[in-house]
């Protein structure tokens, strides 16, 4: 005769798949990027600390959660360039992917961020991160970082561009010259030809 497994046992049995798909079902899944990648991808790319937070009210977001995006203070940028302050906005954090949080004032970020009509955009899995650790890590961050985008610019800073070709300005040694040429092959031919067209008018 075959032994019923005990209900508690069975119930846990059921149950387990559908547990594991709600995890699933609300869990940030993101595609492993390098940073070559990230910062290809990303319209801006900065360092920054986050000073305030607020209440995005104009997005959906999940039972139970709140999204807070926040205004952050760049200390530079490492590709293109913005004003001192910018209103980061991301979802939710969690499940939906954000990483600002009730907990982010005062804390530094590495950004990947995407303009979109003015807005600054941003997601965990475009690579934006907090930085935590010593001075050392962070320094070995911003290395990083700037090995693939050069050294960063300060806030409000256009990048280095290439200046414009200038055309060089004639030499003002060369002037008398194109004067002088002329009048040393002008004047002997006047010598020759002038006293000739005198001859013939005085022969009619």
């Amino acid at each position: 005769m075959r032994r019923l497994l005990p209900l508690p046992i069975l119930f846990a049995l059921l149950f387990a798949p559908l547990q594991t798909a709600s995890d699933t079902a609300y869990a940030c899944s993101c595609i492993e990027t390098t940073l070559e990648e990230r910062v290809q991808s990303a319209d801006i790319v900065a360092i920054g600390t986050v000073i305030s937070l607020h209440e995005d009210q104009s997005t959906d977001t999940p039972p139970g959660s709140t999204d807070l995006d926040a205004v952050v203070s760049v200390s530079a940028y490492y590709k293109g360039s913005g004003p001192a302050e910018i209103a980061v906005d991301d979802p939710p954090d969690g499940g939906t992917c954000g990483i600002i949080s009730a907990g982010s004032v005062g804390r530094e970020a590495v950004l990947y961020l995407e303009l979109s009509d003015g807005e600054y955009l941003t997601h965990l899995c475009a690579g934006s991160h907090f930085i935590s650790g010593n001075d050392e890590f962070l320094a070995g961050t911003i290395a990083a970082i700037e090995a693939v985008t050069g050294p960063g610019q300060p806030p409000g800073e256009a990048p280095p561009q290439d200046e414009p070709d200038v055309p060089a300005e004639p030499d003002d040694a060369s002037t008398p010259w194109a004067i002088i040429l002329p009048l040393a092959f002008a004047i002997p031919l006047a010598v020759l030809v002038v006293p000739a067209l005198l001859r013939r008018r005085g022969g009619h």
